[in-house]
């Protein structure tokens, strides 16, 4: 983006937020979308073969919203600060970021499609990241992106290089749970959870995270991962047990 477009449109974001001028916003939030998905394809080449969005309706309280304001004045900074070429764990927190950001404006869906190249095997990624390829796939079920392919090649680069981030490795698996939040209803959802939660119960042999670390200090445990993972599953799972009373009762 040439420096006269950065001008240009940071100036056009600005007014149309301070005037409230609704129809103007929705085209700036669509001129920075389509923008980002051209850079991404032009200048990630070597990486990625497409990028596909699905349906996008926009939310209208978060596309109105300060925070969607400073999001577009954001984005046109990054815009501008891009060096090519950039490192695999950059490249995988641009990816990230703006998907955080599609779903947050309304989108539904959206695909990447990277080069073979581009993917590793999970043997490969295990070993790169000094993990057993058993932790690898409780990692994926967590969040780590895999995708699937008719080959063995399954794990971006940049996923292995994310999971060292500790803010982006969370943020990563945090955009997994918001995806199947998205695509699944919280019936669905329940059921996923409680799959996972029989596992916990029958590894541990009790029945809830509390009787499971009930003694331990969470803050000198070697990996605790499980107690978190455990605890939010139990409190996601009543969040949506009360939304679904709470949805029958207004019915």
């Amino acid at each position: 983006m040439s420096v006269a477009i950065y001008e240009e449109t940071k100036k056009d974001i600005d007014e149309a937020y301070r005037n409230k001028n609704t129809s103007k916003i929705e085209k700036e939030t669509s001129f920075i979308l389509n923008q980002l998905i051209v850079t991404m394809t032009n200048h990630f080449q070597d990486r990625l073969n497409r990028i596909t969005i699905g349906r996008l309706d926009f939310k209208k309280p978060y596309i109105f919203s300060n925070k969607n304001w400073q999001s577009l004045s954001s984005w046109l900074n990054r815009f501008q600060e891009l060096a090519f070429p950039i490192s695999d764990l950059e490249f995988g927190k641009l990816k990230i970021d703006f998907e955080y950001w599609y779903y947050e404006i309304g989108g539904k869906e959206v695909t990447f499609e990277y080069r073979e190249s581009y993917l590793l095997k999970p043997s490969e990624a295990s070993e790169q990241l000094g993990i057993s390829t058993v932790t690898l796939n409780k990692y994926i079920k967590q969040g780590f992106e895999c995708v699937d392919t008719r080959s063995h090649h399954k794990i971006p680069k940049h996923a292995v290089e994310v999971f060292k981030d500790p803010v982006y490795a969370i943020k990563m698996q945090m955009l997994a749970q918001k995806k199947k939040i998205e695509n699944q209803s919280p019936e669905e959802r329940i059921i996923e959870i409680n799959e996972e939660l029989l596992e916990f119960q029958k590894k541990y042999k009790k029945k809830s995270w509390k009787e499971a670390f009930n003694g331990y200090e969470v803050n000198v445990m070697d990996d605790p991962s499980e107690y978190y993972e455990w605890r939010d599953l139990e409190e996601e799972k009543e969040s949506l047990i009360t939304k679904l009373i709470e949805d029958n009762n207004h019915e």
